[in-house]
């Protein structure tokens, strides 16, 4: 029987959130909790059976009712819906999503405007917070904007009444402004102690130092980045944080969602802002602030003796500056009503109404469990309401494999159910088991196609035909996702890196933000692509002739010379080419229309591009196609593409403008860079240290396929007629392709400098 449940999308500051009645969630059978995993699509990094958007700022559900209480409008209860987990996180309040509840309140009916302002008061059943909102709706505030969100909005000011010791009736749960945490050793890494306030206002957090998460050293932009390479140290220390506030028994009871962590930093002298400050949410860097979080450290900056006053020259005022890595935003401390507040202004957009359906299947003889935690919001045997449930109280769905079964989660994504035992993929045979591919960059482009397409191939051509699980982690172009893989990727075959050249040319100008190399991975396949160069020819250039000794030079037009355009770039000094360069492009489509224009008048494009994006332009005359990259054939030498075999590679082109073949730190800097960007230019990877047995069999499934007749006749399209490589020989021809000098590096690196301005850090 299929089930429809109302519910409304809406971005509620920097987060989306799914919008329910209470009243809505009532499904005889079920628990909420097995409810709101289904409608999300969870478990699943994907979350693609559901509604859930595959990250924690979208995969929240806020839960609506009129309150019964005294001056209460409105009741409140907020649910993190795990992603890769089936479980829903009951402890703590959004501030982000609470933006939304006074226009839904509004829209409903459940308020009213006067002269002009609509205010509603909440009370959130996770914590007990009591919070304010209100709105303006004479028109000025109706278009707002804030950081980390591209598109204006509603504004609504939010502000948490009396918000101190919400969740454990203290301000300083530890007793102390300033706590030393006795952290936890973890594997090879010894305890260490660590300096932290720790305090509860808004939701329990702990709030250290850039020093003492290890990134005073780092570039404020590279915080994102750089705190994946130490995601296991900084869980340590919030889950250490979590035992002494009282949140927890042991720092491995911990619950993911509470207590947060903020790392902050002293602010520029003389700067708009106060101090700076990244959050991390589920582990993860946020993208903004978490409002609640943003409480706790308004309230701590202004008590002397904690981590962020030691950090401030004077105490702040009303209003709070803090630096966050989408930009500025800022919190206030007030009286409202007789009472202590403390908040700030967001935005909220409504996106969709919908009704939301799940169709559970039950298999023969299984039983949907009936309750599987005290406290839960629905009793499935009565379906009605219980008591709120109290604070900081986590709720799990880990009863039985039956109850997903029975919610219709299929055990393909599973490799064989959630309680299988940890692979052993050493003995030739990977059944049951889950391969999973860690892909650097966000869906939808190159990159995503190219992984979910061989990934999934490559799956079922694994003995024992393993599941699939692409997931994206999206962040500091490819760095971020590839951080977190080097440092925590299982080392069992199970878990695979998706590399590319947004990946790998960091990775050889040796930004310190990677904290990924190569040279400790394991190649399991490779895979190529090819590319032309081509000029607008209203800018004077018929051919290659036309690309030197010019009275202006042609401008190319690039998205960042530290990515894939760095093979161009190497590729027109060798030429000795007039050109200059203007960058900032978001991809070669906008690049390809700048130069129609006439913006810009030199580009690349790879192959899946070309008949689409160059081909019809060069038909009609507007464009002329110079050259092609070439490829490294088996001894090392720049040869034609077989996809483009009329057109010339660069090292021709140099003969043609020059008299003589090309030599010298330039060319060989320009073959290490064609082989790692376009010959080689994806690949998966296993961790080093993954059992040979494990790496050999993966290498030959690769190989098999890519002998497979029907798999390059469905691979045609994506592949571009580049072939897989997984023969016997793979690890040395990688090792020998991604063996990059010394002499290469510091060319490329005075290339930057010298004729971009770039200098790599």
């Amino acid at each position: 029987m299929k089930h429809t449940v109302k519910a409304t999308w809406m971005r509620g500051g920097t987060s989306k959130c799914w919008v329910f009645e209470r009243s809505a969630l009532e499904v005889p059978g079920f628990t909420v909790d097995e409810v709101l995993l289904r409608l999300f699509g969870s478990p699943d990094p994907r979350q693609i059976d559901g509604v859930g958007g595959g990250s924690s700022t979208t995969s929240k559900a806020v839960i609506l009712s009129p309150s019964d209480q005294p001056g209460v409008d409105i009741d409140y209860t907020f649910a993190q819906v795990g992603i890769e987990q089936g479980v829903v996180d009951w402890g703590s309040n959004c501030g982000n999503c609470s933006a939304v509840i006074a226009p839904y309140a509004l829209k409903h009916g459940w308020i009213e405007a006067e002269d002009g302002l609509a205010s509603v008061h909440i009370r959130n059943t996770n914590t007990g917070q009591l919070l304010i909102e209100r709105m303006n709706l004479d028109g000025t505030q109706s278009a707002a904007f804030i950081p980390g969100v591209p598109f204006p909005g509603q504004a609504v000011e939010i502000g948490f009444l009396d918000p101190a010791g919400g969740t454990t009736g203290q301000l300083f749960p530890a007793g102390d402004r300033l706590s030393t945490l006795q952290v936890a050793g973890s594997g090879s890494h010894p305890g260490f102690e660590a300096s932290a306030t720790l305090i509860d206002a808004g939701a329990p957090m702990v709030i250290i130092t850039a020093a003492q998460a290890g990134l005073d050293a780092a570039d404020f932009s590279d915080w994102p980045a750089q705190a994946l390479a130490e995601s296991d140290r900084l869980d340590r220390i919030r889950r250490a944080g979590a035992v002494a506030m009282g949140l927890s028994s042991s720092a491995e009871a911990a619950q993911r969602a509470i207590p947060k962590l903020a790392i902050v930093q002293a602010a520029d002298a003389g700067g708009e802002d106060d101090f700076r400050v990244m959050m991390l949410s589920m582990g993860a860097p946020h993208p903004a602030l978490a409002i609640t979080g943003s409480v706790g450290l308004t309230m701590a900056a202004r008590q002397p003796g904690t981590t962020i006053a030691n950090l401030l020259p004077t105490a702040p005022g009303e209003v709070l500056r803090m630096q966050t890595p989408a930009g500025q935003i800022q919190t206030w401390q007030r009286q409202i009503e007789g009472r202590t507040a403390v908040g700030t202004t967001r935005t909220a957009r409504e996106l969709a109404e919908a009704q939301l359906s799940f169709d559970p299947v039950a298999l023969p003889g299984v039983q949907v469990t009936a309750a599987l935690a005290d406290g839960a919001l629905l009793a499935p045997a009565a379906a009605q309401l219980l008591d709120d449930p109290p604070p900081h109280k986590r709720r799990t769905v880990f009863a039985s494999v039956a109850v997903f079964a029975a919610l219709g989660l299929g055990a393909t994504l599973l490799g064989g159910g959630l309680l299988n035992p940890p692979a052993t993929t050493a003995d030739g045979d990977y059944a049951g088991e889950t391969l999973e591919l860690v892909i650097p960059l966000a869906e939808g482009g190159g990159t995503d196609t190219w992984a979910r397409f061989v990934g999934q191939e490559f799956a079922h051509s694994i003995p024992g035909d393993p599941g699939f699980a692409p997931v994206n982690e999206a962040g500091g172009e490819g760095i971020t996702g590839s951080n977190r893989f080097a440092t925590s990727a299982a080392g069992n075959g199970t878990e695979l890196l998706v590399s590319t050249a947004t990946t790998v040319v960091p990775w050889v100008l040796e930004r310190d933000v990677v904290r990924y190399s190569f040279d400790k991975l394991e190649p399991v396949l490779v895979n190529g692509t090819g590319g032309v160069i081509y000029a607008r020819t209203a800018a004077g250039v018929d051919g290659v002739k036309d690309l030197v000794d010019r009275k202006k030079p042609l401008v190319f037009g690039g998205i960042t010379a530290t990515g894939l355009d760095l093979t161009t770039l190497v590729a027109f000094d060798l030429l000795e080419a007039d050109v200059s360069a203007t960058f900032g492009f978001e991809g070669r489509g906008p690049v390809n229309l700048a130069l129609q224009r006439g913006e810009v008048d030199i580009d690349y494009t790879t192959t899946s591009s070309y008949h689409s994006a160059v081909e019809p332009i060069a038909e009609e005359g507007t464009a002329t196609v110079l050259m092609s990259f070439g490829q490294l054939d088996e001894n090392g030498s720049v040869v034609r593409d077989p996809n483009f075999p009329h057109a010339p590679t660069v090292v021709e082109v140099y003969e043609q403008l020059h008299g003589h073949a090309p030599e010298g730190p330039k060319l060989q800097a320009y073959k290490t860079l064609l082989g790692l960007t376009y010959t080689y230019q994806k690949g998966l990877w296993a961790p080093k240290g993954t059992p040979p047995e494990a790496v050999a069999l993966l290498r030959e499934s690769a190989h098999e396929l890519s002998q497979d007749p029907g798999f390059n006749d469905k691979a045609e399209e994506i592949l571009g007629g580049y072939p897989i490589v997984a023969d016997e020989q793979l690890a040395q021809r990688v090792e020998d392709a991604y063996t990059v000098t010394g002499e290469t590096k510091s060319y490329v690196t005075a290339l930057l400098k010298d004729s971009y301005g770039i200098e790599i850090n």
